[in-house]
């Protein structure tokens, strides 16, 4: 346990089996701490792109079950970012606040952030929404609208 969070580091994982014994024992860490907030550090180990097979999806689910869970997913290779990647793809899908860090000290802020999903916006939705706003206020309005036409004749 850290200063609000549980740390889950997996080191050199090879196989299956390795990969279901170290998240079954993610669960059973944060059950006895009573925190669903959680950063998972994947080290010198091979990427995972079957995590269906390998039961990771259900096992974030039993951490999904408090509403407040975060589940920080850090890894060493860029190889291990991009199956990061997927399987929050997949966790989204499923409800599950997930996200993928490759710098740790975002990962930590990340998941010692007590608000809501909802009560912030990722940065990426306000630039989205902005530009959105932007494109609405300079569309042509239609002609006899009593304002000028702002196409140059």
């Amino acid at each position: 346990m850290e200063r609000g969070f549980l740390r889950a580091e997996l080191l050199e994982r090879e196989t299956a089996e390795e990969t279901r014994r170290f998240f079954r024992a993610v669960v059973f860490e944060s059950v006895r701490h009573g925190c669903s907030r959680v950063l998972v550090h994947v080290r010198s180990s091979k990427t995972l792109f079957t995590v269906e097979r390998f039961g990771v999806l259900e096992t974030f689910k039993k951490l999904a079950a408090d509403p407040a869970h975060r589940i920080a997913l850090l890894g060493d290779t860029v190889e291990l970012g991009m199956s990061h990647d997927y399987v929050v793809l997949l966790a989204r899908q499923q409800g599950i606040t997930l996200r993928n860090f490759q710098n740790e000290q975002q990962a930590i802020e990340w998941v010692r952030d007590r608000r809501r999903p909802g009560d912030r916006r990722d940065q990426s939705e306000v630039t989205l929404g902005a530009a959105s706003e932007r494109r609405q206020s300079q569309r042509r309005k239609p002609p006899g609208d009593g304002s000028p036409d702002p196409t140059p004749a």
